[in-house]
């Protein structure tokens, strides 16, 4: 079976050192967490990250549960913002062992992207890191596999990988056929959920933050990672707010483990 890595969006109890403890107990060796977070409206951070003092503690942890991380997160693009403010960050997700940094892209100018996307790709090589290119519905400059293949064509990094999350796929009018064009070696890591339709849309962020188990919805998911190469890292990313925190963090996501351990068997 293909290792599976757990995104700290799907198990949320802890933060980043109860991922890793949690991940190791249910038998997974990778997870995806935050050295940097997006902000709320009132400027706190929406997630727990990894603080700079718990560096040498944590990476004792990541050791001692045999767990490493396949990505770091969060790194977008973003109108009248500058990626060289996340140096600090990147330095400790390369310090801590990421294999990629995750990016979305927020800026719409052309031009900016370019020089923008150019600068993160530069920092990340430096410390030996991919750059993972998300496209969303909600990211207005890379808003579809197609423009995410576009970008990747005209930015010709060798470290930019770009990303298959299922329901940014599907609900961004990606299909199956798309994806079967798309040269395997340039996709890094897929994202595993489910959803109750693909209907089109650039306004699903309640459903971003609220997906389905695997197996529950209708997204055509073994048919999706069968069209991805062995070399993708395959990540499960199944967030649930709506009832939180009423509800029991851990026990939802050892079920959306035990759901896409069933989809790779």
């Amino acid at each position: 079976m293909r290792d599976l890595a757990l995104h700290q969006i799907t198990m949320t109890k802890g933060g980043p050192n109860e991922l890793v403890r949690f991940a190791a107990r249910a038998g997974l060796k990778k997870v995806c967490l935050f050295t940097a977070s997006p902000l709320t409206a009132d400027g706190e951070r929406m997630f727990a990250i990894v603080e700079p003092s718990d560096k040498a503690v944590f990476q004792s942890q990541l050791a001692d549960n045999d767990v490493s991380i396949i990505n770091a997160e969060y790194f977008p693009v973003m109108p009248e913002a500058d990626v060289t403010g996340y140096t600090a960050a990147l330095e400790l997700a390369a310090e801590l062992g990421a294999k990629r940094a995750v990016t979305h892209i927020h800026e719409a100018d052309p031009t900016r992207i370019a020089d923008q996307l150019g600068r993160l790709c530069a920092m990340a090589s430096d410390l030996d890191m991919e750059i993972g290119l998300e496209f969303t519905g909600f990211a207005k400059g890379c808003d579809s596999l197609e423009k995410a293949m576009n970008l990747h064509r005209a930015m010709n990094q060798r470290n930019l990988k770009i990303a298959i999350d299922a329901l940014h796929l599907f609900r961004t009018g990606g299909t199956l056929d798309q994806l079967k064009a798309v040269d395997p070696q340039i996709i890094g890591y897929a994202q595993i959920c489910d959803g109750p339709h693909f209907r089109k849309s650039d306004d699903y962020v309640e459903e971003a933050m609220n997906r389905m188990i695997p197996g529950e919805g209708m997204f055509p998911l073994r048919a999706l990672i069968d069209l991805l190469g062995q070399h993708v890292d395959l990540d499960i990313e199944v967030p649930h707010y709506a009832s939180a925190p009423h509800f029991d963090a851990e026990n939802w996501a050892r079920e959306a483990i035990a759901a896409s351990k069933t989809l790779l068997e």
